[in-house]
């Protein structure tokens, strides 16, 4: 799983956001706390919404350099379909997984797709459009 895969790899998870993470003293936080299937009907449950807030503040836009947010698949708080729904999250980074969801269409910062987890005669089946991979890459930047 991810949290194990990153814990191999000496990436502090942490169980709540930081008291100090506003200030920026983190260069880079990874968005995990949903999978794709996040439905947002009746708001985003606490302790998720403040979570989501305090990494919007500590992106600092304007406010000097902050921290970049890196979103796994499909940005917390996101429809996979339609995009934002009312945070005004928007991460800096997106990393799809397998192929890009409808929602990243509305994504404005540096996408990437990684994973080659579908096999072709699959995506060939379901009209999944797979990204242009080179020789064994993993890893597309839209």
């Amino acid at each position: 799983n991810l949290v194990k895969q990153m814990e191999d790899v000496d990436v502090k998870v942490l169980k709540e956001m930081p008291s100090d993470a506003k200030e920026g003293p983190y260069a880079a936080i990874v968005d995990a706390i949903f999978g794709f299937s996040f439905k947002g009907e009746g708001g985003i449950r606490e302790p998720f919404g403040s979570i989501i807030k305090d990494m919007i503040a500590s992106q600092g836009k304007g406010d000097g350099p902050g921290t970049s947010i890196i979103s796994v698949d499909v940005p917390s708080g996101w429809d996979v379909n339609g995009g934002d729904g009312d945070t005004g999250f928007m991460p800096d980074v997106l990393i799809s997984l397998t192929s890009p969801k409808l929602s990243s269409k509305r994504f404005t910062g540096r996408h990437f797709v990684g994973g080659r987890f579908l096999p072709p005669a699959v995506a060939e089946k379901y009209g999944v459009s797979m990204p242009p991979y080179q020789g064994v890459q993993q890893v597309w930047e839209s």
